[in-house]
């Protein structure tokens, strides 16, 4: 014989699923994203790190950098993601060593990840849409980085130079080399997904669970970033 149970059982709550609904509008004229020196003072020297971003720029023919680590004195700083002259560049330890492709897409959206190891210049890789690149490379490869009192700049140089003009998303920087496999999960085949499995130090969600004209720090850092010259149209529903 059986017997009914009674009562309500109380069952957890789903988690809420990841998602991605807004990215941020650049003009390519004074708009950029002011992250300060809080990331650049946390590392200081470094021996390896990654970047992650999504990007739809306008225009791929001019002059423009859209992630740098850099000071005054120089716009590329140590670390700096640049199109220019329809070529993707990246540049570390101010220009001193570059990585370059070319790279004309105007119109989709594409996921750029680039992992750098001081110890290791094999293992320093390219990505785009998952894809290993085969850059053109030059200058003296760096064994390590010195962030110390950079600040970091989503949108542009150092000092509003170069400004970037174009959409980006799901910006993050991580304080270890990811793995081939890793951006394989991040690219998700073309669908941004939840970054935190992977401890970015800064994670910048660009606009989802923001409030203008803050980007919050979604990483460990805490490193909240502010829309400079910039209005709260300029964050948008065009996304991944």
């Amino acid at each position: 014989m059986q017997l009914a149970t009674h009562g309500i059982i109380a069952r957890p709550t789903a988690a809420a699923s990841f998602s991605n609904t807004k990215s941020v509008d650049f003009d390519g004229v004074d708009d950029y994203v002011d992250c300060g020196t809080g990331l650049g003072n946390s590392e200081g020297v470094i021996t390896n790190f990654s970047v992650s971003m999504w990007i739809k720029p306008s225009v791929t023919s001019g002059n423009d950098l859209f992630f740098n680590v850099g000071s005054f004195s120089n716009s590329y700083g140590q670390i700096a993601f640049q199109l220019k002259s329809n070529k993707l560049y990246i540049r570390l330890n101010i220009g001193a060593r570059y990585y370059h492709v070319a790279y004309t897409n105007t119109t989709n959206w594409e996921h750029i990840a680039f992992v750098y190891d001081g110890s290791n210049s094999a293992n320093t890789k390219l990505y785009i849409n998952n894809v290993v690149q085969s850059p053109t490379t030059g200058g003296v490869y760096p064994s390590s980085l010195d962030l110390t009192g950079l600040k970091t700049i989503v949108g542009a140089g150092y000092s509003v130079s170069y400004p970037y003009e174009g959409l980006q998303d799901e910006v993050s920087y991580f304080n270890t080399t990811l793995s081939a496999s890793d951006i394989t999960s991040i690219y998700n085949s073309g669908t941004p997904l939840s970054l935190s499995s992977y401890s970015p130090l800064a994670w910048y969600r660009m606009g989802d669970g923001d409030t203008y004209p803050t980007l919050t720090d979604n990483g460990s850092g805490g490193h909240n970033g502010t829309m400079t010259n910039m209005t709260s149209g300029d964050i948008v529903t065009d996304v991944p």
